[in-house]
Protein backbone atom coordinates (compact mmCIF):
# COMPACT_ATOMS: atom_id res chain seq x y z
CA UNK A 1 0.00 0.00 0.00
CA UNK A 2 1.25 3.45 -0.94
CA UNK A 3 1.37 5.57 2.21
CA UNK A 4 0.14 9.13 1.95
CA UNK A 5 2.06 12.08 3.38
CA UNK A 6 0.49 13.92 6.30
CA UNK A 7 0.81 17.69 6.58
CA UNK A 8 -0.36 20.32 9.07
CA UNK A 9 -2.48 23.09 7.54
CA UNK A 10 -4.21 24.73 10.50
CA UNK A 11 -3.35 25.76 14.06
CA UNK A 12 -5.53 26.85 16.96
CA UNK A 13 -4.53 27.70 20.53
CA UNK A 14 -6.05 28.69 23.84
CA UNK A 15 -3.19 29.41 26.21
CA UNK A 16 -1.95 31.52 29.12
CA UNK A 17 0.28 33.30 26.57
CA UNK A 18 -2.61 34.27 24.29
CA UNK A 19 -5.58 32.86 22.42
CA UNK A 20 -4.55 33.77 18.88
CA UNK A 21 -1.42 32.71 17.04
CA UNK A 22 0.24 36.12 16.74
CA UNK A 23 -0.24 37.03 20.41
CA UNK A 24 0.80 33.57 21.55
CA UNK A 25 3.97 33.39 19.46
CA UNK A 26 4.91 37.01 20.10
CA UNK A 27 4.70 36.42 23.85
CA UNK A 28 7.03 33.44 23.57
CA UNK A 29 9.54 35.35 21.44
CA UNK A 30 9.59 38.05 24.10
CA UNK A 31 10.37 35.42 26.75
CA UNK A 32 7.51 36.66 28.93
CA UNK A 33 6.45 34.40 31.80
CA UNK A 34 2.74 33.78 32.37
CA UNK A 35 3.09 31.84 35.62
CA UNK A 36 1.38 33.39 38.62
CA UNK A 37 -0.38 32.62 41.87
CA UNK A 38 -3.78 30.99 41.41
CA UNK A 39 -6.56 33.45 42.22
CA UNK A 40 -9.72 31.59 41.15
CA UNK A 41 -10.03 29.94 44.55
CA UNK A 42 -8.02 29.86 47.76
CA UNK A 43 -4.98 27.83 46.75
CA UNK A 44 -2.76 29.09 49.57
CA UNK A 45 -2.93 25.81 51.49
CA UNK A 46 -1.61 23.77 48.56
CA UNK A 47 2.15 23.11 48.59
CA UNK A 48 2.28 24.29 44.95
CA UNK A 49 -0.16 27.08 44.17
CA UNK A 50 1.08 28.71 40.96
CA UNK A 51 -0.13 28.05 37.43
CA UNK A 52 -0.38 29.29 33.89
CA UNK A 53 -3.95 30.63 33.64
CA UNK A 54 -5.95 31.37 30.51
CA UNK A 55 -7.46 34.85 30.37
CA UNK A 56 -10.00 36.13 27.86
CA UNK A 57 -11.62 32.78 27.08
CA UNK A 58 -15.03 33.63 25.62
CA UNK A 59 -16.80 30.50 24.38
CA UNK A 60 -20.12 32.42 24.39
CA UNK A 61 -18.74 34.54 21.59
CA UNK A 62 -18.58 31.56 19.22
CA UNK A 63 -20.92 28.95 20.70
CA UNK A 64 -24.41 29.13 22.15
CA UNK A 65 -24.86 29.77 25.86
CA UNK A 66 -27.06 26.69 26.00
CA UNK A 67 -24.15 24.56 24.83
CA UNK A 68 -21.52 26.30 26.96
CA UNK A 69 -23.39 25.73 30.24
CA UNK A 70 -23.40 21.97 29.60
CA UNK A 71 -19.63 21.72 29.31
CA UNK A 72 -16.53 21.83 31.46
CA UNK A 73 -13.76 24.31 30.78
CA UNK A 74 -11.58 21.74 29.02
CA UNK A 75 -14.33 21.25 26.42
CA UNK A 76 -14.78 25.03 26.08
CA UNK A 77 -11.08 25.37 25.27
CA UNK A 78 -11.11 22.45 22.82
CA UNK A 79 -14.05 23.92 20.90
CA UNK A 80 -12.51 27.40 20.72
CA UNK A 81 -9.13 26.02 19.60
CA UNK A 82 -10.80 23.78 17.01
CA UNK A 83 -12.74 26.72 15.59
CA UNK A 84 -9.52 28.71 15.32
CA UNK A 85 -7.65 25.83 13.67
CA UNK A 86 -10.39 25.24 11.09
CA UNK A 87 -10.43 28.95 10.26
CA UNK A 88 -6.64 29.04 10.02
CA UNK A 89 -6.73 26.08 7.63
CA UNK A 90 -9.53 27.74 5.63
CA UNK A 91 -11.35 24.42 5.78
CA UNK A 92 -15.04 24.75 4.93
CA UNK A 93 -16.68 21.76 6.55
CA UNK A 94 -19.99 22.27 4.73
CA UNK A 95 -18.12 21.41 1.53
CA UNK A 96 -16.31 18.38 2.97
CA UNK A 97 -17.22 14.70 3.20
CA UNK A 98 -17.56 14.56 6.98
CA UNK A 99 -17.32 10.77 6.98
CA UNK A 100 -13.70 11.24 5.88
CA UNK A 101 -12.81 13.52 8.79
CA UNK A 102 -11.40 12.07 12.02
CA UNK A 103 -10.93 13.51 15.50
CA UNK A 104 -8.21 12.58 18.00
CA UNK A 105 -7.98 14.71 21.14
CA UNK A 106 -5.85 13.88 24.19
CA UNK A 107 -5.99 14.90 27.83
CA UNK A 108 -4.90 13.52 31.18
CA UNK A 109 -7.46 14.58 33.79
CA UNK A 110 -10.86 15.20 32.28
CA UNK A 111 -13.25 17.94 33.36
CA UNK A 112 -12.95 18.24 37.11
CA UNK A 113 -14.12 21.83 37.58
CA UNK A 114 -17.63 20.86 36.48
CA UNK A 115 -17.54 17.58 38.39
CA UNK A 116 -16.37 19.13 41.65
CA UNK A 117 -19.26 21.59 41.70
CA UNK A 118 -21.84 18.92 41.01
CA UNK A 119 -20.44 16.47 43.55
CA UNK A 120 -20.55 19.22 46.15
CA UNK A 121 -24.21 19.82 45.29
CA UNK A 122 -24.89 16.09 45.52
CA UNK A 123 -23.62 15.84 49.09
CA UNK A 124 -25.07 19.16 50.24
CA UNK A 125 -28.47 19.13 48.52
CA UNK A 126 -29.11 15.64 47.26
CA UNK A 127 -29.78 13.97 43.95
CA UNK A 128 -32.03 16.62 42.48
CA UNK A 129 -29.39 19.31 42.89
CA UNK A 130 -26.98 17.62 40.45
CA UNK A 131 -26.87 18.93 36.89
CA UNK A 132 -28.21 16.48 34.31
CA UNK A 133 -25.07 17.26 32.30
CA UNK A 134 -22.68 16.00 34.98
CA UNK A 135 -22.25 12.57 33.41
CA UNK A 136 -21.34 13.97 29.99
CA UNK A 137 -19.37 17.05 31.04
CA UNK A 138 -16.52 15.64 33.09
CA UNK A 139 -15.48 12.45 31.32
CA UNK A 140 -12.27 12.56 29.27
CA UNK A 141 -13.96 11.85 25.91
CA UNK A 142 -16.23 14.90 26.20
CA UNK A 143 -14.11 17.30 24.06
CA UNK A 144 -13.81 14.82 21.22
CA UNK A 145 -17.55 14.15 21.37
CA UNK A 146 -18.51 17.82 21.50
CA UNK A 147 -16.32 18.68 18.51
CA UNK A 148 -17.93 15.83 16.58
CA UNK A 149 -21.47 16.90 17.50
CA UNK A 150 -21.00 20.62 16.97
CA UNK A 151 -19.52 20.24 13.48
CA UNK A 152 -21.52 17.15 12.47
CA UNK A 153 -18.37 15.11 11.87
CA UNK A 154 -19.21 11.44 11.30
CA UNK A 155 -15.79 9.90 10.74
CA UNK A 156 -13.88 8.18 13.52
CA UNK A 157 -13.34 9.95 16.84
CA UNK A 158 -10.88 8.96 19.56
CA UNK A 159 -9.69 10.20 22.93
CA UNK A 160 -6.15 9.43 24.06
CA UNK A 161 -5.39 9.41 27.77
CA UNK A 162 -1.71 8.72 28.26
CA UNK A 163 -0.70 11.28 30.86
CA UNK A 164 1.53 14.07 29.52
CA UNK A 165 2.17 12.23 26.25
CA UNK A 166 -1.53 12.25 25.27
CA UNK A 167 -1.65 15.00 22.64
CA UNK A 168 1.65 14.17 20.98
CA UNK A 169 0.34 10.63 20.56
CA UNK A 170 -2.83 12.14 19.09
CA UNK A 171 -0.74 13.86 16.41
CA UNK A 172 1.29 10.74 15.71
CA UNK A 173 -1.79 8.61 15.25
CA UNK A 174 -3.47 11.33 13.20
CA UNK A 175 -0.54 11.14 10.77
CA UNK A 176 -0.91 7.37 10.59
CA UNK A 177 -4.64 7.70 9.89
CA UNK A 178 -3.81 9.99 6.96
CA UNK A 179 -0.96 7.78 5.75
CA UNK A 180 -3.10 4.64 5.65
CA UNK A 181 -6.14 6.31 4.11
CA UNK A 182 -8.36 5.97 7.15
CA UNK A 183 -9.20 9.67 6.89
CA UNK A 184 -8.54 12.63 4.61
CA UNK A 185 -8.51 15.17 7.43
CA UNK A 186 -7.91 14.72 11.16
CA UNK A 187 -8.61 17.30 13.85
CA UNK A 188 -5.93 16.45 16.40
CA UNK A 189 -4.41 17.84 19.57
CA UNK A 190 -5.12 18.15 23.26
CA UNK A 191 -6.89 20.11 25.98
CA UNK A 192 -6.42 20.35 29.73
CA UNK A 193 -8.05 22.30 32.59
CA UNK A 194 -6.25 21.24 35.77
CA UNK A 195 -6.70 24.48 37.73
CA UNK A 196 -9.59 23.55 40.01
CA UNK A 197 -9.46 22.57 43.71
CA UNK A 198 -9.55 18.78 43.29
CA UNK A 199 -7.53 18.64 40.06
CA UNK A 200 -4.84 20.81 41.62
CA UNK A 201 -4.83 18.53 44.66
CA UNK A 202 -4.23 15.54 42.39
CA UNK A 203 -1.35 17.32 40.69
CA UNK A 204 0.13 18.27 44.07
CA UNK A 205 -0.17 14.72 45.36
CA UNK A 206 2.21 13.56 42.64
CA UNK A 207 5.04 15.40 44.40
CA UNK A 208 6.27 16.66 41.03
CA UNK A 209 5.10 20.30 41.17
CA UNK A 210 7.30 23.27 42.01
CA UNK A 211 6.44 24.72 45.40
CA UNK A 212 8.30 27.96 44.69
CA UNK A 213 6.47 28.63 41.44
CA UNK A 214 9.60 28.50 39.28
CA UNK A 215 9.62 26.16 36.30
CA UNK A 216 13.30 25.43 35.59
CA UNK A 217 13.83 22.23 33.58
CA UNK A 218 17.38 20.81 33.67
CA UNK A 219 18.42 23.39 36.28
CA UNK A 220 20.51 22.42 39.30
CA UNK A 221 17.86 23.89 41.58
CA UNK A 222 14.75 22.62 39.83
CA UNK A 223 11.96 21.31 42.02
CA UNK A 224 9.28 20.29 39.54
CA UNK A 225 6.87 21.77 37.04
CA UNK A 226 4.25 24.51 37.23
CA UNK A 227 0.90 23.36 35.88
CA UNK A 228 -0.94 25.22 33.13
CA UNK A 229 -4.26 25.07 31.32
CA UNK A 230 -4.99 25.37 27.63
CA UNK A 231 -5.75 23.64 24.35
CA UNK A 232 -3.91 23.18 21.07
CA UNK A 233 -5.63 21.79 17.98
CA UNK A 234 -3.97 21.11 14.63
CA UNK A 235 -5.52 20.23 11.28
CA UNK A 236 -3.74 17.29 9.68
CA UNK A 237 -4.52 16.28 6.10
CA UNK A 238 -2.96 14.52 3.15
CA UNK A 239 -0.36 16.43 1.18
CA UNK A 240 -2.16 15.80 -2.12
CA UNK A 241 -5.45 17.22 -0.90
CA UNK A 242 -3.76 20.18 0.81
CA UNK A 243 -1.96 21.08 -2.41
CA UNK A 244 -5.10 20.59 -4.47
CA UNK A 245 -7.04 23.11 -2.43
CA UNK A 246 -4.12 25.55 -2.23
CA UNK A 247 -3.74 25.30 1.53
CA UNK A 248 -0.82 26.79 3.41
CA UNK A 249 1.34 23.96 4.72
CA UNK A 250 3.07 24.63 8.02
CA UNK A 251 4.91 21.31 8.22
CA UNK A 252 4.87 17.66 7.28
CA UNK A 253 4.74 15.00 9.98
CA UNK A 254 7.55 12.73 8.84
CA UNK A 255 8.37 10.68 11.93
CA UNK A 256 6.71 9.32 15.05
CA UNK A 257 8.07 7.11 17.82
CA UNK A 258 6.12 5.69 20.76
CA UNK A 259 7.65 3.44 23.44
CA UNK A 260 7.15 2.35 27.04
CA UNK A 261 9.86 1.95 29.65
CA UNK A 262 8.27 -0.89 31.62
CA UNK A 263 10.28 0.09 34.71
CA UNK A 264 8.21 1.95 37.30
CA UNK A 265 4.54 3.01 37.69
CA UNK A 266 5.56 6.61 38.32
CA UNK A 267 9.10 7.35 37.19
CA UNK A 268 10.86 6.86 33.83
CA UNK A 269 13.80 4.60 33.20
CA UNK A 270 16.71 6.46 34.84
CA UNK A 271 18.87 5.72 31.79
CA UNK A 272 16.34 7.16 29.36
CA UNK A 273 16.53 4.13 27.08
CA UNK A 274 12.83 4.14 26.20
CA UNK A 275 12.82 7.79 25.17
CA UNK A 276 16.01 7.30 23.18
CA UNK A 277 14.30 4.46 21.27
CA UNK A 278 11.28 6.68 20.58
CA UNK A 279 13.51 9.44 19.20
CA UNK A 280 15.45 7.02 17.00
CA UNK A 281 12.22 5.57 15.63
CA UNK A 282 10.98 9.04 14.76
CA UNK A 283 14.28 9.91 13.06
CA UNK A 284 14.35 6.63 11.17
CA UNK A 285 10.80 7.08 9.90
CA UNK A 286 11.81 10.56 8.71
CA UNK A 287 14.87 9.22 6.94
CA UNK A 288 17.21 11.69 8.67
CA UNK A 289 20.02 11.74 11.20
CA UNK A 290 19.89 13.58 14.51
CA UNK A 291 22.31 16.16 13.17
CA UNK A 292 19.74 17.34 10.63
CA UNK A 293 17.29 18.43 13.34
CA UNK A 294 17.37 22.22 13.73
CA UNK A 295 14.77 22.66 16.47
CA UNK A 296 14.49 20.48 19.57
CA UNK A 297 11.76 20.76 22.20
CA UNK A 298 12.50 18.41 25.10
CA UNK A 299 9.74 17.23 27.42
CA UNK A 300 11.46 19.25 30.17
CA UNK A 301 9.29 18.18 33.10
CA UNK A 302 11.50 19.81 35.72
CA UNK A 303 11.70 16.84 38.07
CA UNK A 304 15.00 15.46 39.32
CA UNK A 305 14.50 11.96 37.93
CA UNK A 306 12.56 12.96 34.80
CA UNK A 307 15.06 15.55 33.61
CA UNK A 308 18.09 13.41 34.37
CA UNK A 309 16.52 10.55 32.43
CA UNK A 310 15.70 12.75 29.44
CA UNK A 311 19.14 14.35 29.48
CA UNK A 312 20.72 10.89 29.19
CA UNK A 313 18.41 10.04 26.29
CA UNK A 314 19.23 13.29 24.48
CA UNK A 315 22.97 12.80 24.90
CA UNK A 316 22.61 9.23 23.67
CA UNK A 317 20.82 10.31 20.47
CA UNK A 318 22.37 13.72 19.76
CA UNK A 319 25.83 13.43 21.30
CA UNK A 320 27.95 16.52 20.67
CA UNK A 321 25.18 17.89 18.45
CA UNK A 322 23.47 19.26 21.55
CA UNK A 323 26.22 21.86 21.79
CA UNK A 324 26.66 22.70 18.10
CA UNK A 325 24.02 25.18 17.03
CA UNK A 326 20.89 23.16 17.70
CA UNK A 327 18.08 25.52 18.73
CA UNK A 328 16.56 24.18 21.95
CA UNK A 329 13.42 25.61 23.51
CA UNK A 330 11.09 24.64 26.33
CA UNK A 331 8.18 27.04 25.83
CA UNK A 332 6.11 25.42 28.59
CA UNK A 333 8.53 26.96 31.10
CA UNK A 334 6.81 30.27 30.27
CA UNK A 335 3.15 29.24 30.38
CA UNK A 336 3.13 26.03 32.39
CA UNK A 337 2.94 22.32 31.78
CA UNK A 338 -0.36 21.73 30.02
CA UNK A 339 -0.16 18.02 30.87
CA UNK A 340 -2.10 16.11 28.19
CA UNK A 341 -2.15 19.17 25.90
CA UNK A 342 1.54 20.01 26.22
CA UNK A 343 2.87 18.05 23.22
CA UNK A 344 0.36 19.55 20.80
CA UNK A 345 1.16 23.05 22.07
CA UNK A 346 4.85 22.37 21.45
CA UNK A 347 3.93 21.23 17.93
CA UNK A 348 2.17 24.54 17.31
CA UNK A 349 5.31 26.40 18.44
CA UNK A 350 7.46 24.25 16.14
CA UNK A 351 5.16 24.89 13.17
CA UNK A 352 5.23 28.64 13.73
CA UNK A 353 9.00 28.59 14.22
CA UNK A 354 9.57 26.82 10.91
CA UNK A 355 7.03 29.00 9.13
CA UNK A 356 8.44 32.31 10.42
CA UNK A 357 12.13 31.47 10.61
CA UNK A 358 12.53 32.38 14.26
CA UNK A 359 12.26 30.15 17.33
CA UNK A 360 11.63 31.05 20.97
CA UNK A 361 14.42 29.40 22.94
CA UNK A 362 13.52 30.29 26.51
CA UNK A 363 13.97 27.26 28.75
CA UNK A 364 13.51 28.56 32.29
CA UNK A 365 16.95 27.20 33.16
CA UNK A 366 19.45 29.65 34.67
CA UNK A 367 22.05 27.27 36.13
CA UNK A 368 22.19 24.07 34.07
CA UNK A 369 22.72 20.76 35.77
CA UNK A 370 26.13 19.22 35.13
CA UNK A 371 26.15 17.83 31.59
CA UNK A 372 23.23 20.02 30.51
CA UNK A 373 25.09 23.12 29.38
CA UNK A 374 23.18 22.95 26.10
CA UNK A 375 20.12 24.37 27.91
CA UNK A 376 20.77 28.08 27.58
CA UNK A 377 18.04 29.98 29.37
CA UNK A 378 19.44 33.41 28.53
CA UNK A 379 18.66 33.42 24.82
CA UNK A 380 15.06 34.28 24.01
CA UNK A 381 15.07 33.68 20.27
CA UNK A 382 17.03 31.93 17.55
CA UNK A 383 16.73 33.24 14.01
CA UNK A 384 17.38 30.44 11.56
CA UNK A 385 15.84 28.37 8.81
CA UNK A 386 14.61 25.18 10.44
CA UNK A 387 14.20 22.15 8.18
CA UNK A 388 13.33 19.60 10.87
CA UNK A 389 11.93 19.87 14.39
CA UNK A 390 11.74 17.19 17.07
CA UNK A 391 9.28 17.28 19.96
CA UNK A 392 9.40 14.95 22.96
CA UNK A 393 6.74 14.04 25.51
CA UNK A 394 7.23 11.85 28.56
CA UNK A 395 4.40 10.66 30.79
CA UNK A 396 4.37 9.08 34.20
CA UNK A 397 4.81 5.35 34.16
CA UNK A 398 7.35 5.54 31.37
CA UNK A 399 5.32 6.40 28.27
CA UNK A 400 7.45 8.15 25.65
CA UNK A 401 6.55 9.91 22.41
CA UNK A 402 8.70 11.69 19.85
CA UNK A 403 7.49 13.51 16.76
CA UNK A 404 9.49 14.91 13.84
CA UNK A 405 8.13 17.73 11.70
CA UNK A 406 9.66 18.80 8.39
CA UNK A 407 9.43 22.18 6.69
CA UNK A 408 10.50 20.95 3.30
CA UNK A 409 8.52 18.33 1.43
CA UNK A 410 10.87 15.41 0.99
CA UNK A 411 10.05 11.87 0.00
CA UNK A 412 9.47 10.36 3.43
CA UNK A 413 6.20 9.72 5.20
CA UNK A 414 5.05 8.70 8.66
CA UNK A 415 4.05 5.02 8.79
Amino acid sequence: MQLRRAVITGLGVVSPAGNDLDTFFGSLLAGKSFLRDIDRFDASRYPAHSAGLVDGLDPDGKFSKRLVKKLDRFSHMALVATDSALNDAKLKLDKEDKERIGIIIGNALGGWEFAETELRDLYEGGLRDVSPYQATAWFPAAPQGQVSIHYGITGFAKTIISDIASSLLALGYAARAIATGKADVVIAGGTEAPVSPYALLCCNSSGEMSENGNYRPFDKHRDGYVVGEGAAILIVESLERAEARGARIYAEITGFGHTSDGVDPKYPDPEGKGLARAMRRALSASGIEAGEVGCLMPAGLGGKVFDSSEARALRDVYGDGLNSGLAIGIPKALYGNLLGASGAMDAVVACLSMDRGVMPTSTGCTEPEDGCGWVNGKNKTAVKRIEYSMINSVGRGGVNASLVLAKRQGGSTCP
